[in-house]
């Protein structure tokens, strides 16, 4: 056994065998451990708190006692060990010692580590992030304004007989469907700094199905416009969550069914909902225009876009995909192109 130290305590905590495992972790040899404390193995501070005898205490009045903690070798290094402390009684009740395992963790501790300081390091580069997206959505709405302005003062000025021939009104309208498109990219930055910096909004118990109807009012246009058919079934389902954020979790999946309908069919929406473990599952299914799953990691990205033709900023399911995760849930999709996508999100019951 050479990944374990294995060996036996005297009732007082003196060593009173050894192996090779406990050689290998340890580094002393069977004649240089006999007869020792087991505290020569903890660091001062352990030893000063009694903690060694502390240990033996629980074991016998347990009948088992593990640990994780720094140990030191013989040469003086330390390593992270994992102890179990089990005491050994004859059948009178009399107590003849103690078995001590030790395994050496350190790499584990070691990766934890590094684990812990990856994800510490991520928190700071997505709170850099963050901020960004916060001061850049806020400083850029002044500008669009003024452009916006400019674009109307310049309508006036130039009359409606001007924009009305062919060239200029052309450039007029790609100027206006610019400013138009960039005012849309700041309201969904504003909304992604909005879900960053509030973390901790209130929750109420919501109807899905309450919910939707007010999304469905709010794209009718949309919806009409596509001639979408939508279905829903929900079956009185509820959830704990964000009024702010549920609607937007909706909103943003049935205006992506609308927005990447397939010019070659009548689209067909529908929004299911059934419950899974601790989940309700709420599944958006279309047959509009499908995605390459090959490019899975770029549809919850940011302003990342399979559909280069279909207008769009490019936020939408990144938004969603945030809200889903500060809330505890996930979000998930299947698609195939040419036949449609079934998005599903996990609210936690």
């Amino acid at each position: 056994m050479k990944d374990y130290a294995i060996f036996l305590l005297d009732p007082s905590g003196r060593v009173s065998s050894w192996n090779l495992g406990a050689e290998r972790i340890k580094g002393y040899k069977m004649n240089e451990i006999l007869g020792k404390h087991f505290s020569v193995f903890y660091p001062r501070q352990a030893i000063e708190q009694q903690f060694p005898d502390y240990e033996l205490k629980k074991a016998r009045q347990e009948g088992r006692f593990e640990h994780e903690g720094w140990r030191i070798r013989k040469d003086g290094s330390s390593f992270w060990a994992n102890v179990i402390i089990t005491p050994l009684i004859n059948p009178t009740g009399r107590l003849l010692g103690f078995s001590k395992i030790t395994r050496d963790l350190t790499k584990r501790k070691q990766q934890e580590e590094e684990l812990t300081r990856s994800n510490e390091d991520l928190h700071h580069i997505n709170e850099d992030l963050d901020n960004f997206v916060y001061t850049a959505s806020h400083d850029l709405k002044a500008p669009i304004l003024n452009i916006e302005g400019l674009l109307k003062a310049l309508e006036k000025q130039i009359g409606t007989e001007v924009l009305q021939k062919e060239a200029v009104g052309r450039t007029y309208q790609l100027l206006y469907g610019s400013v138009n498109r960039f005012k849309a990219t700041v309201r969904d930055l504003t909304q992604v700094a909005r879900i960053s910096k509030e973390s901790s909004e209130d929750v109420d118990r919501i109807a899905i199905e309450d919910m939707l109807a007010e999304v469905r009012e709010d794209l009718a246009p949309q919806i009409r416009q596509a001639q979408a058919q939508v279905a829903i079934k929900l079956d009185g389902a509820t959830v704990l969550f964000s009024r702010k954020n549920l609607k937007s979790v909706l909103y943003n999946l049935l205006s992506n069914a609308i927005k990447y309908r397939s010019p070659e069919r009548e689209l067909q929406v529908r929004i299911t909902c059934r419950q899974q473990g601790d989940y309700h599952v709420l599944s958006v299914q279309d047959n509009g225009l499908g995605m390459d799953m090959r490019q899975e990691e770029k549809i919850f990205g940011l302003f990342k876009r399979l559909h280069a033709h279909v207008e769009g900023t490019g936020i939408g399911l990144y938004i969603v995909k945030r809200i889903m995760e500060n809330a505890g849930g996930r979000i998930e999709v299947e698609s195939q192109v040419d036949v449609g996508s079934t998005f599903r999100v996990y609210f936690k019951r």
